[in-house]
């Protein structure tokens, strides 16, 4: 597995911003997990433990770059520039929500044109060939953009994920794809959805590069995407990155991960935590100290629980707006 530990990888003003997004994602994961408890919110897809991935790879892209991410992106998103606001409207399906006008679930379905986040989908890899086809169209076009389509590892068992995967081998597309590989579709573990469980080894069949890392490692992340997408912008064609992760908390709000993992198990993920590994990685440089860090999750911390509060007293949609920009 590809790691790093290198510092010159990036400055530490660049660090220091993959730090503050990861723990801005915590925060709101964690607010979100409090309001469903206390019945004012529906759901959550949780994005703990895919945070150093999701921070590291979308820092990789320019704002000209599209984003096609899966529905646990939060950090994904969050890089772009979307904030706690907006999400939290999203959070109580608000009129103002700029992701889906309160249409639908949490970070379910829903697109941020302005920040080039194309559209979310909760059918299964159906985004791996919109990615192939966004970065087909900028060919076309003759704009020189990198698309980063994000997906879990049990997305790569869909015919989906062969088929866009091939379309941008063929045509040589500037596409990163990204497996967040938490070795498990919902309940299904990655025993039982391949007998290779590294996803980047299938990358030589379709004639492109193929890399695996460790997710959790936040230069080693940040690296390999930037190699991505610099390939992938001067022409070289797409790159298959298998991020290896943890997924810390359960599939969705609705799911009991205790019937199919055991508590040794989930507290094994709970120590391969991206952002205290990355903690550790900082304070080992001098870079914050154990107290600043938390400082800034503390912080943090308060600004999505006053978000929270802020956007549970706005607006709700108006129910003759219901069918607005639906044409079928």
């Amino acid at each position: 597995m590809a790691t790093t530990t290198r510092a010159d990888v990036a400055t530490r003003e660049e660090y220091l911003n993959l730090h503050r997004w990861m723990c801005m994602a915590k925060a709101l994961d964690d607010r979100m997990h409090i309001l469903v408890k206390q019945g004012r919110a529906p759901f959550v897809g949780s994005s703990r433990g895919h945070e150093g991935i999701q921070v590291a790879s979308t820092a990789a892209l320019t704002s000209e770059d599209w984003l096609v991410p899966h529905y646990r992106g939060l950090a994904n998103a969050i890089v772009r520039g979307l904030t706690m606001k907006e999400w939290m409207l999203a959070v109580f399906a608000k009129a103002g929500d700029p992701l889906s006008a309160g249409r639908n679930i949490p970070g379910g379905c829903y697109s941020y044109h302005k920040l080039h986040i194309a559209p979310v989908s909760q059918v299964v890899a159906s985004w791996i060939p919109k990615a192939a086809g966004i970065a087909y169209a900028a060919k076309l076009k003759g704009e020189n953009t990198v698309t980063l389509c994000t997906f879990g590892d049990g997305a790569t068992s869909q015919g989906e994920f062969h088929e866009g995967v091939n379309f941008a081998a063929v045509h040589k597309l500037a596409v990163v794809f990204l497996c967040e590989n938490n070795s498990y579709a919902i309940s299904v573990p990655i025993r039982l959805q391949m007998a290779n469980p590294n996803v980047a080894d299938r990358a030589a069949g379709y004639g492109i590069r193929g890399v695996t890392i460790d997710g959790t490692d936040v230069p080693a992340s940040y690296q390999a995407a930037r190699d991505a997408v610099a390939r992938a912008r001067g022409g070289e064609g797409p790159t298959l990155i298998d991020a290896k992760i943890w997924r810390i908390n359960a599939h969705t709000s609705e799911d009991n991960h205790l019937k199919y993992r055991t508590k040794e198990e989930i507290g094994e993920a709970a120590s391969h935590d991206p952002i205290t590994r990355f903690e550790a990685w900082l304070v080992e440089r001098g870079w914050i100290t154990a107290e600043s860090a938390a400082e800034v999750q503390a912080a943090l911390d308060k600004e999505a629980s006053d978000a929270a509060d802020w956007a549970e007293q706005q607006p709700d949609p108006r129910p003759e707006d219901a069918l607005k920009n639906v044409f079928a």
